[in-house]
């Protein structure tokens, strides 16, 4: 049936149902009338998985596991060797930055080793010119106090350089061959996953800066933000889902501090199950009512001002029914006032607003 013919068909229905009508909340129309106006019922269901609001989230690492690495020198990314969601071990090499800064270290640590050596090798000599009675207890102590403070000088260094991801082996090859001159390491801590690289081969970084995330294999974290005025019904604990309605996630961490640019909350869910997802990802969460209720699809509704209204199928007709609904997304949630299984319009309800208003001598 065209939509002029149902418009036409409305028209006249409005004036042979007038008589039919017992108050302005019952409109009594027959079956026949029904279809011909092209209206149709649907049963109310109970809200499920798929119904609330949605918003954008991003994957992140559980908070209780991530580990973020940072570069100890300034200069820029010369390599990555492995690429993002690959497993790591304890020292394993992700990076090598390249930089002046460390080159200077590195010089100045070989420098040391050099004196240190020397030394070493002045003490022994003088220790041995001591024992045999050729120098004083004094000349000894100088050189002993000499030897110490190029001890220390050179550890030192070499702690620098081990913060630089120098281990025994680099440091000796540094030596011998110059291996890695110029170059400090990013070494992975323990075995985990590389979740994310934050910075890219080339790239110019300074000391401090992230340059990779790591995860120890726990279960990801989604991290969304929400209009304030949605977080009075959340607890944490409670249920959410993605898009699908299928995969199930858990509130664990809700930010009570409001984002005054936006008027929004930041909040934190862990995954129920192993969920293949890299970090940075976006998807689609689904924030469900907080409380149980009846779904009324918005096509049901009609709006007038404040009020909302919705039309039941009666024995006798249709009945507009004035609701108290909360938005959920796109529909809405009716916890009274209506029972399940009752049959709303969910087409056709202007139709049904023009015959209520004619009936009432019009609003």
């Amino acid at each position: 049936m065209t939509p002029r013919l149902i418009s036409l068909l409305s028209l006249t229905l409005l004036g042979t149902l007038h008589a039919s009508a017992s108050a302005q909340d019952m409109i009594r129309i027959s079956d026949d009338d029904i279809a011909r106006m092209g209206v149709v019922f649907n049963p109310v269901v109970r809200s499920g998985n798929d119904t609330g609001n949605r918003f954008p989230a991003t994957v992140i690492n559980s908070p209780d596991t991530a580990t973020t690495l940072s570069s100890t020198v300034s200069g820029r990314i010369d390599r990555w060797y492995l690429q993002a969601g690959e497993p790591v071990t304890a020292g394993t090499v992700l990076a090598t930055v390249r930089s002046q800064e460390i080159l200077a270290l590195q010089n100045a640590w070989i420098e040391a080793v050099t004196a240190l050596e020397s030394a070493d090798f002045l003490l022994s000599k003088d220790q041995t010119l001591f024992d045999t009675g050729v120098i004083s207890q004094q000349r000894l102590n100088q050189t002993q106090q000499q030897q110490r403070q190029t001890a220390f000088s050179e550890r030192s260094a070499r702690n620098q350089l081990q913060q630089a991801g120098f281990n025994d082996a680099r440091l000796q090859a540094l030596r011998d061959e110059g291996q890695g001159l110029g170059l400090a390491y990013l070494l992975a801590p323990a075995s985990a996953q590389l979740s994310q690289r934050l910075a890219n081969t080339g790239d110019y970084v300074e000391v401090g800066m992230p340059l990779a995330s790591l995860s120890a294999g726990e279960r990801p974290w989604l991290s969304l933000h929400i209009p304030a005025r949605l977080a009075t019904d959340l607890q944490l604990g409670q249920a959410l889902t993605l898009e699908d309605g299928s995969t199930r996630l858990t509130l664990r961490q809700m930010d009570y501090a409001v984002d005054s640019s936006n008027q929004t909350i930041e909040l934190k869910a862990e995954f129920d199950s192993d969920f293949n997802a890299m970090p940075g990802q976006l998807l689609s969460v689904l924030l469900p009512p907080a409380t149980d209720g009846l779904l009324i699809p918005d096509r049901a509704v009609v709006h007038s001002g404040s009020d909302t209204t919705v039309y039941v199928r009666t024995p006798d007709g249709v009945e507009a029914r004035m609701l108290n609904l909360r938005s959920i997304g796109a529909d809405y949630l009716a916890e009274t006032g209506i029972r399940e299984g009752e049959q709303i319009a969910i087409q056709g309800t202007a139709v049904l607003k023009g015959i209520q208003l004619g009936l009432g001598g019009g609003e």
